[in-house]
Formats: structure tokens, sequence, C-alpha cells
């Protein structure tokens, strides 16, 4: 099996058309015909079949397909790897993190990575996003790096820091002049939670469900300012981490203290186990696993 023969299945499937296919990859029609004969040979398999004057993939084409284009992609990720190594060009790190670290984290991060000579030619491709979308990120490899809340058996996870959740009301709230609440002062408010992606709705939902009690949702928001607009304008309580928006003079937060439940979260930094790293983005990571890993 060769990389031209996988760059020639590729491309047949995505126009299925031999003629098509041929001019794109500037090839006469036999030796594309030729190719695509030999890989289904030591496959073993058809990959494509004829219906009337077009042709489709078969089961075993579809099956194929997606090892075949993660393989293209690596050989293409690697091609790239080696021209910044080759060339001292900006090495690029795509790291991605979700609001309420933007401004407590990132900005230590990035004084501590760029206050070392060695690191002065990387640049970073910033994603500020949902925890979910940064963990489908990572998996689909769109970014290298991540901290997130998300994990499973394909990422590697070191754990940076765990963020104390809180209660916020509105400041006329019966509840706003505690000094700390536990959940039942709060679990039959109308409140605003995250949508169901969210690990923090997770986590909310079962702490209901630990307590036999369903939540109110008055509104199901992606993110965490857009829920203390909701609780400015007096529609509910919700229950977040500490984000620079919590400063709305509408808004009053209060800690939660309780006993038969955690309103922490772990936020864990994260990569992909089996996709090899640019040099570049293992030192950013060294670096962060070094100076941030909390046990």
């Amino acid at each position: 099996m060769t990389l031209l023969q996988l760059q020639y299945f590729q491309t047949l499937a995505r126009v299925l058309h031999y003629t098509q296919a041929a001019a794109e990859l500037h090839i006469a029609q036999p030796s594309l015909s030729y190719s695509i004969k030999e890989l289904e040979k030591e496959l073993g398999v058809k990959l494509f079949e004829k219906d009337s004057r077009h042709i489709r993939l078969t089961i075993y084409g579809e099956q194929f397909l997606p090892y075949a284009q993660q393989a293209l992609s690596m050989i293409d990720e690697g091609v790239g790897v080696l021209r910044q190594m080759s060339n001292s060009a900006q090495q690029i790190v795509r790291l991605g993190y979700f609001h309420s670290v933007s401004a407590s984290l990132i900005p230590s991060v990035m004084l501590g990575i760029y206050g070392q000579d060695k690191n002065q030619n990387i640049r970073f491709q910033f994603t500020e996003a949902p925890s979910f979308d940064l963990f489908q990120a990572l998996k689909k490899g769109e970014i290298d790096l991540a901290f997130c809340l998300h994990q499973d058996e394909d990422l590697e996870s070191v754990t940076i820091m765990r963020q104390p959740l809180y209660l916020a009301v509105p400041e006329h709230h019966p509840l706003a002049r505690r000094e700390s609440v536990c959940f039942d002062d709060f679990s039959r408010e109308p409140i605003v939670m995250l949508d169901k992606p969210s690990s923090l709705r997770q986590q909310l939902d079962e702490i209901y469900s630990r307590h036999g009690q369903s939540p109110q949702v008055v509104f199901e928001v992606r993110e965490c300012n857009a829920a203390l607009q909701y609780v400015a304008l007096r529609f509910g309580v919700s229950v977040l981490p500490q984000v620079p928006a919590m400063e709305n003079e509408k808004v009053v937060v209060i800690p939660i203290s309780d006993e038969t439940a955690s309103f922490v979260r772990t936020v864990s930094f994260s990569w992909m186990k089996r996709r090899p790293l640019s040099p570049a983005a293992k030192r950013v990571r060294d670096y962060i696993v070094e100076h941030y890993e909390t046990p």
C-alpha cells in the first residue's frame, strides 16, 4: 500500500467519478483505475461498486475512508512540523480554554512561557469556547492543547485547579445578604443553567437527582455571561464559577457551603494520547504540567 494509492482513493471517494478524479490528480484515468484495483487486491475487498454509469463506495470503502483520511492528515501534520523545525519559522500552538479561566490563568501561563528564551518563536492560536466544544476540537485535531472539564480514554489529562462554585442571585433577592448558602436554600428557586453538554450542568443535575429533586430551569444558556445577564434581569438564580462579569452591580455572588454535595469543579489540562505534538506544543505542554499541575 502506497501513499499515492491512499491519495487516489481519498480523491475518488470524494468525487465518485473516475474521469473527474483523474483530472484533479493530474494523471491518466487508466493509471487511476489500475492503482485502485491494486489497492483493492491488497486489501482483499472491493472499495467501489458501479451503479449504471455511476460509482459509489462499498461498505468496505466507507469503513476504510476515515482511516485513510486520518493517515494522510497525520502525514500532512508531520510535514508541517518538519518545515517549522528546518526554517526556524514561527511555531504555532493551538490552545483552547473556556471563559472562566481566561482572566485568572491564561495571562499567567503566557508570561511564564515567554519568560523562557527558547519559546520566543512560539505563537498561539487561541480558541475560547465552552468546555464540551474544546473537548470535541481536541478529538478532531482542531487544537493541540486545552484547558477543559471533559475527559475520556483518548485524552491525557492533568489536574490544574479546582474552581469553587457560587450562587448568583439578583441584587434584591432574599438570599442576597447571606454570607453563604447551602443547596436547600436555593434548590426550589427558578434557576438559569448551562445547556446539557456542559460539565457544570451534568454536575448540578446529579446533585438535584441525589436530593430527589428536579431543577426549575427557566433558561438554558451556553456560557456563564449569558446566565448572569438573566440573573440580573431577575429571571432566577444560577450556580457558576467565578467570572469577570460577576462584578455586575445588579448581581450578588454568594459562596456555597454544603456538606451533602461538592460545589467545586476540577479543571484539567488535556491533549490527545495518540496524536503526536509538534516540538513547540510539547514545550508548552511540559511547561504547563511542570508549573501548574496540582495533586
